[in-house]
């Protein structure tokens, strides 16, 4: 192939029609190409997502999809009640042929320009090692590491934690414990009712019954909730399980619940009737029952960018699992 300069591309707006050129780019440059839900995983997060399709860039060369950049929908709430709307840097891709061209940065600072003009608030994201310092030479800064919460379901999951330290398996195990997420939440009421005890303070989610339907609602990551008692009303956890190496963790993303006595009941009980080796969350949210992880570094690096408006301080960010894993 001869050298190519950054001219010599199309960098454009996606469009749902690039998809039969944007995919299977993806799942070479991203090594997804055996994943059988990636496609649909895809589908499910920027074109279901109840907070809006996903913004996205294509970079194009002799109509072949060479980079891609994706802007996902967030949308938060602060303190005073005010809504303040984002979107999180994810899906992101160079085809192996054509690292080299800046193409990673072109797309990203095209959407952030755009977006910014469109009026949206701030991006942020939990970026890896390897592409964290490329985000920060575009304006990102790192906002805090984020708290790991866990607890073992007995003594001897301790030695299995610590040789486990490898990524969690992207699709659950199954359990039937509790209640399918998706379909508890298909239910306004009953998604009204766990609501009721969703965080009330800091910057945080807009959660809403249409914001769980969708989070819990693809397939083969077989959320669970599992109630207080049979009243909603009275509390309940969203929950999956995943295998990380030797050991089956739950997953709390969500804890809905009137106190942490609730809380921490319910977390226990998770472990106790999925024989899970250990619960894990975040601890910058609701997270009962979940003691700090005793190991250095531990926990995703949350690092935001102003848009249209200015990010939080540190202290003011309050997300749970649900908000970060996957994403």
């Amino acid at each position: 192939m001869p050298k190519l300069k950054p001219a010599d591309l199309e960098i454009r707006a996606a469009l749902p029609e690039d998809d039969a050129v944007v995919i299977p780019m993806l799942r070479e440059s991203l090594k997804k190409g055996d994943d059988p839900h990636y496609e649909a995983f895809l589908h499910w997060k920027h074109r279901e997502n109840s907070f809006g399709q996903s913004a996205a860039w294509v970079a194009l060369h002799e109509g072949r999809a060479v980079g891609y950049r994706t802007l996902m929908r967030w949308r938060f709430v602060n303190d005073e009640g005010k809504k303040v709307t984002a979107v999180r840097a994810v899906d992101t891709a160079t085809h192996p042929d054509y690292q080299g061209l800046g193409i990673f940065r072109t797309l990203t600072l095209r959407g952030v320009a755009e977006l910014t003009l469109a009026g949206d608030g701030i991006v942020f994201n939990t970026p890896n090692d390897q592409s964290r310092p490329g985000y920060l030479k575009m304006g990102w800064s790192v906002v805090r590491r984020l708290p790991v919460g866990v607890l073992p379901a007995h003594p001897a999951a301790l030695p299995k934690m610590a040789r486990s330290k490898v990524p969690a398996n992207l699709w659950s195990e199954e359990t039937s414990v509790g209640w399918p997420a998706a379909e508890a939440f298909t239910d306004r009421s009953f998604a009204e009712a766990l609501l009721h005890h969703g965080p009330a303070q800091g910057f945080r989610t807009d959660r809403t019954p249409e914001h769980l339907a969708w989070r819990t609602s693809f397939g083969p990551l077989r959320y669970r909730v599992l109630l207080a008692s049979s009243d909603p009303a009275e509390g309940g956890v969203v929950f999956r399980l995943r295998r990380r190496g030797d050991t089956v963790e739950a997953a709390i993303i969500e804890q809905l619940v009137p106190d942490a006595v609730t809380g921490a009941r319910l977390v226990a009980r998770v472990l106790r009737e999925t024989k899970a080796d250990y619960a894990i969350g975040l601890r910058t949210g609701p997270s009962a029952g979940l003691v700090p992880l005793p190991v250095p570094g531990a926990g995703p690096l949350l690092t935001s960018r102003p848009l249209a408006a200015s990010p939080p301080p540190a202290s003011a960010w309050c997300l749970t699992l649900g908000d970060i894993e996957l994403f």
